[in-house]
């Protein structure tokens, strides 16, 4: 049977912790960790002086059956086991107690309050930093607490300035002694770096307001120090660029030229791993970073050779990963949801890549003929020449770059690229269809429903200039090329559901921009399977651009064949399921 705590179990505790005997106060220790071992009758502890503490009023002092108190009286006992212990360790179990009652007080299962610890928090932060700096046994009890209290916001702004500069100071140390230690092959607990990096993290994401000023030099010194040690990729690693990515959140708009001096002590390291880790939270990381850097660098003309490095990388990855495919039985089609699909880390490298070619193409000229055999290929070129090729993870990344940057690209800059992918486009469905392999031909698709929302002309006037009349010439002979294309491969690729959708999209924006009712569908492309069935509603919307353009005066017999058809197909499935798919086409 549990005992239920009474009063009289918590004054026995209080009594024994408040003993200025030292065997007093470790019976104490021992009594409370009697009652807050697990199981019920731990329940019933918390909840007691849960419910005790929640009925304190704002400005009343906490009795002794608080969980105020109890932290007030066990960080005495830890001070007082500090002093008395100066020949050997202090007793870990202190430490240990403590740990465990600011959780238990926290946990909204027996707190019954929101912030129990408010009137002891700000003497709580000071203990924690008095204790650390001079006992090093008690470092990761410590530290936990002080990760518990820095994730309540109301907490840290508790804190001192002084305290917490102190604070993150005295992790950086510690961390460089550690790294160094471990590049020395001196005994180096690696868990125990683990946590301090952690806790460092804590405090950098956790400010109690901003970062001083006085700090800001000493953090950039101490990441440039710390990272002189990293040699090696591993959950060290990983969590430090972490801690370097919060602080470039939190403090990287007030850095200036000081980001780049932390770049300059990890170019190295972000670089060499960049193509050779296969750790993804690793690669994740390093590409936040590289997004930070090159955010807070774009009025720095020092941040341009960050670009260049970006540039190289990026380009070298994705011409790597053009080898990732999804090569598909023909009529295979288990696989099909998965192509052209992005997970979170390849969408986080797509909106990088997005970032570094806008920012390499800002005021830069096209090179001439002449000029493209440069030592080094210009980003411009480059992006041409993979697009023209059909590779997947370029023609992704170009899908980010015009949907992020479409209003702030040079028009001249997407008809050069949209000349190159008309060019080659025929031969991308070609190979497509002879590998089984649609990933290239599904984003040359996505890019193309991208450009044909910016790369439309009005129809030229009698005193339009000749230059722009034959610009306007060349971009609509490519939509007609791209047309014809997709409306003679359309068979072929039927049967695989994400690229006919990408393609219905792609067709029907060219009907939404046809002024002139230039572009028909042949007779024979309505007899498609994919066109009798049950229309999708890519289908549905391509079919009611098409029949109802203005001036359409197409074949009738297209129409009723059509409708015919169609009404098939909706008489085929049950009502709930027709109109599911009609409201659907409404509301979009």
């Amino acid at each position: 049977m549990v005992n239920t705590v009474t009063s009289r179990d918590i004054q026995d505790i209080v009594s024994k912790l408040s003993s200025d005997k030292a065997k007093s106060r470790e019976e104490g220790i021992k009594l409370l960790n009697a009652w807050l071992e697990e199981g019920q009758r731990s329940v019933e502890f918390c909840r007691y002086v849960g419910e005790k503490t929640a009925r304190l009023k704002p400005d009343e002092i906490p009795h002794s059956e608080t969980w105020p108190f109890l932290v007030t009286l066990l960080t005495k006992c830890v001070s007082l086991e500090i002093s008395v212990s100066k020949k050997r360790l202090p007793k870990l179990n202190f430490a240990k107690t403590l740990r465990i009652v600011v959780q238990r007080a926290e946990d909204a299962k027996f707190s019954g309050k929101d912030m129990p610890l408010l009137p002891v928090v700000k003497l709580l932060f000071n203990h924690v930093w008095d204790v650390l700096k001079d006992t090093p046994s008690f470092q990761s009890e410590y530290g936990t607490i002080l990760r518990h209290l820095l994730a309540v916001r109301s907490y840290r702004f508790h804190m001192r300035k002084r305290v917490y500069c102190c604070l993150v100071l005295l992790y950086m140390e510690k961390i460089e002694i550690s790294l160094k230690e471990k590049s020395d092959s001196q005994i180096n607990p690696r868990e125990e770096v683990f946590r301090c990096i952690s806790t460092l993290h804590s405090l950098l994401e956790n400010p109690p307001g901003g970062f001083p000023d006085s700090l800001q030099e000493d953090i950039v010194k101490g990441f440039i120090e710390i990272f002189s040690y990293v040699r090696d990729e591993g959950k060290i690693s990983r969590k430090l660029i972490e801690c370097i990515n919060i602080y470039l959140l939190k403090d990287g708009p007030n850095l200036g030229s000081k980001s780049l001096e932390i770049h300059d002590a990890l170019h190295h390291f972000v670089f060499r791993c960049w193509m050779t880790t296969r750790d993804r939270g690793l690669k994740d990381s390093l590409v936040l970073y590289a997004r930070l850097q090159l955010n807070l660098t774009r009025d720095f003309a020092d941040g341009s050779s960050l670009l260049e490095q970006l540039q190289d990388v990026l380009g070298k990855e994705l011409d790597q990963m053009s080898s990732w495919t999804f090569n598909l039985p023909w009529k295979d089609t288990t696989r099909d949801d998965k192509c052209g699909s992005l997970s979170s880390s390849q969408c986080g490298l797509m909106e990088l890549a997005a970032l570094v070619f806008y920012r390499a193409c800002l005021n830069t000229p096209i090179a001439s003929s002449s000029e493209k055999r440069l030592r080094r290929e210009h980003v411009v070129v480059q992006i041409r020449e993979r697009l023209s090729r059909g590779k997947w993870p370029w023609h992704a990344a170009f899908c980010y770059l015009i949907h992020n940057y479409y209003g702030r690209i040079k028009k001249d800059l997407l008809i050069y690229w949209f000349e190159g992918i008309c060019a080659s486009f025929e031969r991308i469905i070609n190979d497509a269809n002879m590998e089984h392999s649609y990933e290239g031909l599904l984003w040359t698709l996505r890019s193309l429903q991208g450009l044909s929302l910016m790369l439309w002309f009005p129809v030229p006037a009698l005193q339009t200039s000749s230059e722009l009349s034959s610009t306007f010439n060349g971009v609509e002979t490519g939509w007609r090329t791209i047309w014809n294309c997709v409306i003679g491969g359309l068979p072929t690729f039927s049967t695989f559901t994400a690229v006919v959708d990408a393609a219905l999209r792609l067709l029907r924006n060219i009907i939404l921009n046809d002024k002139m009712n230039a572009y028909l569908v042949p007779q024979d492309l309505w007899d498609l399977r994919l066109l009798k069935r049950v229309p999708s509603i890519s289908v549905l919307c391509f079919i009611s651009c098409y029949f109802s353009r203005k001036g359409y005066q197409g074949d009738l017999r297209d129409a009723l064949y059509l409708r015919q058809n169609l009404l098939r197909a909706v008489l085929a499935v049950p009502f709930w399921k027709v109109c599911y798919i009609i409201l659907l086409y409404v509301v979009r």
